[in-house]
């Protein structure tokens, strides 16, 4: 077992709040690995909904998904969508992150659990869920294969002590485009960066390229993250599928976040105009609620 690692067994049952060391490991090396600390069963479920997402859309597209929710069921059929239609298969990835199981999973007692033995005491969600997902055969020319060398907490600005949490769908290691992370590098603070794309690149003059570690963790166990961190997406890979999760916990009692009055560096925007011009008619809405006992009449009232 690694430094960074916690494992949960039948002396330290899942139940069990993470150990003492735990804590301190994170402390110092600003993540820590928590082995096993939900069920891979409860993984697999999200993998599973997710699945059915890409599934609905090859069927709409004319294309048999294929049978069961296999990695590599899973990564034939994101294959065919991605061929088939690129702008469906981004809205796909999109819905994923979105998906109410999701959520569940990131609610789970045993996730919550350490989150507080790290310190969030008050948490909130001010950011929704993010999917990671790079393969050889899904690269987008210019979308996302990967972050270079970055910290969080710019792209959120809130507490000092929040937490990322990465969980992998898969099992991930070395030569599987894993995550990279420096240890310690947290301790540092915010460290001078450049903005690209949808990150903040930390100045190379600020880490030693060779001080990244690369993340080797399985269904079941969970990533907790420093914001701090510098960390990277791994360029090595082989030809299988990688799928990762991560969402922030954020401490709503953190002292600094409470004086610079609960600050959130997201703005949202909704598109006025309506996507599918002249949709929905009314016999579309009227459809949706009829039932075998006939068609619902406007303003009954059972």
């Amino acid at each position: 077992m690694s430094l960074t690692e916690s494992t949960m067994d039948a002396q330290n049952p899942p139940s069990t709040p993470p150990a003492a060391a735990a804590t301190q490991l994170y402390r110092r090396d600003g993540f820590v690995i928590a082995r096993r600390i939900v069920p891979a069963a409860a993984v697999d479920r999200v993998f599973a909904d997710m699945h059915r997402l890409v599934a609905q859309q090859l069927t709409r597209l004319g294309t048999s998904p294929g049978r069961g929710d296999t990695e590599e069921a899973v990564h034939a059929d994101l294959r065919r969508l991605f061929a088939l239609d690129l702008k469906t298969y981004l809205a796909t990835l999109t819905l994923c992150a979105k998906l109410v199981s999701l959520y569940e999973l990131y609610l789970h007692p045993q996730i919550r659990g350490f989150a507080a033995a790290l310190g969030i005491c008050l948490p909130v969600f001010q950011t929704a869920p993010v999917m990671h997902l790079m393969s050889k055969a899904l690269k987008i020319p210019g979308g996302y294969q990967g972050f270079g060398a970055h910290q969080d907490w710019p792209t959120l600005q809130g507490g000092l002590d929040t937490v990322t949490v990465w969980i992998p769908f898969v099992d991930v290691d070395r030569d599987r485009f894993t995550m990279e992370i420096v240890p310690g590098s947290h301790l540092g603070g915010l460290y001078p960066y450049s903005r690209r794309d949808h990150i903040f690149e930390v100045d190379p003059a600020h880490y030693d390229a060779g001080a990244f570690v690369p993340v080797e963790a399985a269904r079941g166990d969970v990533v907790f993250m420093s914001s701090f961190a510098i960390h990277r997406s791994a360029t090595r890979g082989d030809d299988r599928l990688r799928v990762s999760t991560s969402m922030r916990y954020e401490n709503a009692a953190e002292p600094h976040f409470i004086a610079r009055s609960y600050p959130f560096a997201h703005k949202r925007s909704v598109v006025s105009e309506l996507f599918t011009p002249d949709f929905p008619q009314a016999a579309d809405v009227r459809r949706l609620f009829e039932d075998a006992a006939g068609p619902v009449q406007p303003g009954a009232i059972p």
